[in-house]
């Protein structure tokens, strides 16, 4: 819930629900930390790797139904459906935490609980996607469920296993190679471990000194503005890894300077939002995709930084170089030297 989608929704909520969604989100990252240190282990308490996730996964849904509205422009308080939901889903999902070896052991017996447990979760985990990032994913998700249950009538190459409805239910939820896997693990350990780390340096000081230091340096060129966009983002993108607190962190000083230097509105917002999406290609955090690749290709995320400098390298010299065309094309001259931090004390 580091997003700023959350941060944009939270405020609609009163005081004791702020301070609830504090706990949980503090809980969230808490459980993350401890479960990368081992403390579990050292306080003696052995859990399976679902159950794990399953208890973490209660508290998303929880903040997701807390934070995230059923529609765009939410109600100004928190509706009952939203928190029906957000109880129900974490009940759900600790459900699953306390209960899962023994659900592990009679999941091929089709167990009624397993089964309602299962449609409750996957119905409030497409709804929960669907308002955290739209509903072209959750179409994507629905199309490769149909696939699954009927892709045993295509013909050739393509053709699926006979799957019951009920098999699939289950194993979607329960399963640990489907929602309790690997994907999800890395989310809730190596990810947050990265995004809390990027957010110490974020409160410590990091975004302003991004910003300062990409101000002294390309501020003194034509399109000084649009250059310092370029470089501040590149370089906040490289602790964030999401292109949207990218642009809420840089660009609330780059666009103002864009449109001051003569850049429209609609090319500084485009540049702005071009430079801070290329902060999900640049290492090292890159976004949960590149852990998430690591882990399926069994290398080290070493190797992974390594093969992403030379494309981010490439994506903000691209930008780089049409920022200054453009400049060049329009007569965008060089910021003030007066209103340019100088680079010694930003260092």
């Amino acid at each position: 819930m580091t997003d700023t989608a959350s941060d944009q929704t939270v405020p609609r909520l009163n005081r004791p629900l702020n301070g609830l969604v504090s706990v949980f989100a503090i809980l969230l990252t808490f459980g993350s930390i401890a479960w990368a240190a081992d403390w579990y282990n050292a306080v003696g308490l052995v859990l399976y790797n679902e159950q794990f996730l399953a208890a973490m996964l209660g508290l998303v849904l929880m903040l997701a139904y807390l934070t995230l509205p059923l529609r765009k422009h939410g109600e100004g308080k928190l509706p009952w459906y939203d928190a029906a939901a957000a109880l129900v889903g974490f009940v759900a999902s600790w459900y699953v935490a306390i209960e899962f070896p023994t659900l592990a052991n009679e999941i091929a017996y089709r167990p009624l609980d397993a089964m309602i447990i299962s449609v409750v979760l996957l119905l409030l985990i497409l709804e929960g996607v669907r308002r955290a990032a739209g509903p072209v994913l959750v179409i994507i998700l629905l199309f490769f469920f149909a696939y699954a249950l009927w892709g045993h009538l295509i013909p050739g190459k393509l053709t699926g296993r006979n799957l019951q409805l009920e098999d699939l239910l289950i194993g979607l939820a329960l399963d640990p190679q489907a929602l309790l896997g690997i994907p999800m693990k890395i989310g809730a350990t190596v990810v947050i471990s990265f995004l809390l780390l990027g957010q110490v340096l974020f409160l410590s000081g990091g975004s302003g000194f991004f910003t300062g230091i990409a101000m002294s340096g390309m501020g003194r060129y034509r399109g000084g503005s649009a250059k310092i966009a370029v470089a501040a983002s590149s370089l906040f993108g490289s602790i964030s890894g999401s292109a949207v607190s990218n642009v809420v962190s840089t660009g609330v000083i780059t666009i103002p300077l864009m449109r001051d230097s003569g850049y429209t509105a609609e090319s500084a917002g485009a540049i702005e939002a071009v430079a801070s999406t290329g902060g999900q290609l640049m290492p090292p955090l890159m976004g949960a995709s590149a852990f998430v690749m690591a882990e399926f290709l069994e290398v080290p995320y070493a190797d992974v930084v390594l093969a992403a400098l030379i494309p981010a390298f490439l994506y903000y010299l691209a930008l780089f170089v049409v920022t200054d065309l453009e400049a060049a094309k329009t007569g965008i001259a060089r910021i003030a030297i007066d209103k340019l931090p100088k680079a010694w004390p930003v260092l």
